[in-house]
């Protein structure tokens, strides 16, 4: 059974994924991760290097088998520095097979408005963000508004980040530059983009992530903008699956298939 590690977005947690580990079923190993400082995890200061050691550790502490990567905003700039690593012959990640970009966060600087940054690092100023804030950063980066009980679940998971993690993510992580390290990554990839993004939708994907991945395919999921795993869950997920099962051996994908 193929093992897909699924790493969120900012302000999210790995609830986000509940409905597309539903979709993938029971032929998938899904391990969907809280990145430290979100969800249940305890807030932690932690720059790219630190998340990518703690990837690193979460991976190591499985049986070895080959797996895949699921990044979603945030969490596809660690999958990309994962797979860079797993393709220099680091150890930690080795077996790694697959790669899946959502709405990614590129190894670049992430764009962003300056202003936006700003009010965003404003919400933290007194401790965690408030409903209010955490609503309007949920709708403002879906194309409609989410079903109700979706959108509470987003809304949730905004007012539980912790501050250390929401400061170090917009100051340091999503600043910085890892574009010579990554360099150019021989894997099979899928880079999704909603087409109703901004920041990072289908422009900055082919700008800033695809250049790393010389063989990709990039798909445009129409309708949908930043938050794909709730705006576009099924979708995304049959997207997720085909791409992991044409990486897999031959023996094995056929087996997934005939499932």
């Amino acid at each position: 059974m193929p093992r897909v590690f699924l790493l969120h977005a900012l302000g999210s947690s790995a609830r986000e994924w509940d409905d597309i580990v539903e979709a993938l079923g029971e032929g998938f190993e899904c391990v969907a991760l809280n990145i430290p400082g979100f969800g249940d995890t305890p807030d932690a200061d932690l720059d790219l290097a630190g998340l990518l050691a703690w990837f690193a550790g979460e991976v190591s502490a499985r049986p070895f088998q080959p797996w895949s990567v699921v990044g979603h905003s945030m969490g596809g700039k660690i999958a990309t520095l994962a797979a860079a690593r797993a393709g220099d012959g680091d150890a930690a990640f080795a077996g790694l097979s697959a790669v899946v970009l959502l709405a990614a966060s590129p190894p670049a600087p992430e764009p962003m408005d300056d202003a936006r940054r700003q009010q965003m690092l404003g919400w933290i100023a007194d401790g965690r963000i408030d409903r209010e804030e955490a609503a309007a950063f949920v709708d403002d980066n879906c194309a409609a508004r989410l079903p109700d009980i979706v959108r509470e679940k987003a809304i949730e998971d905004v007012m539980r980040a912790g501050p250390l993690a929401w400061r170090a993510w917009l100051e340091r992580g999503s600043r910085e530059d890892w574009r010579d390290s990554v360099g150019s990554i021989s894997l099979p990839t899928l880079i999704v983009a909603g087409g109703e993004d901004g920041d990072l939708g289908e422009d900055a994907q082919r700008r800033l992530n695809l250049p790393h991945y010389p063989d990709a395919r990039l798909e445009v999921l129409a309708g949908a903008a930043h938050l794909l795993p709730y705006e576009a869950a099924s979708e995304t997920a049959a997207l997720i699956a085909g791409h992991i099962r044409s990486a897999l051996p031959e023996p094995t994908a056929q087996v997934l298939l005939q499932d």
